[in-house]
């Protein structure tokens, strides 16, 4: 499984690339066919990131995960 540090996940932010990912405990993943990610967003949410620690916030759990692609795992 690909490792991805910080600063590899953010070149992935949907405006320097055209795939999304980001990450969730630990693992990467591939958000980009997703209909709720538009250019890198989703509500106040942006691609490339650890979204870790905004989840607390957000209006739904684990489970939004579930149908995404693990891409890899976020490293520090």
């Amino acid at each position: 499984m690909k490792e991805f540090t910080r600063e590899e996940l953010s070149k992935h932010d949907g405006r320097k690339s055209k795939d999304i990912y980001v990450a969730y405990k630990g693992k990467v993943y591939d958000v980009t066919d997703s209909g709720s990610w538009m250019d890198g967003e989703h509500y106040a949410h942006e691609g490339g990131l650890d979204l870790t620690e905004q989840m607390d916030d957000a209006s739904h759990g684990d489970e939004v995960f579930e149908g995404y692609k693990v891409v890899g795992e976020l490293i520090d």
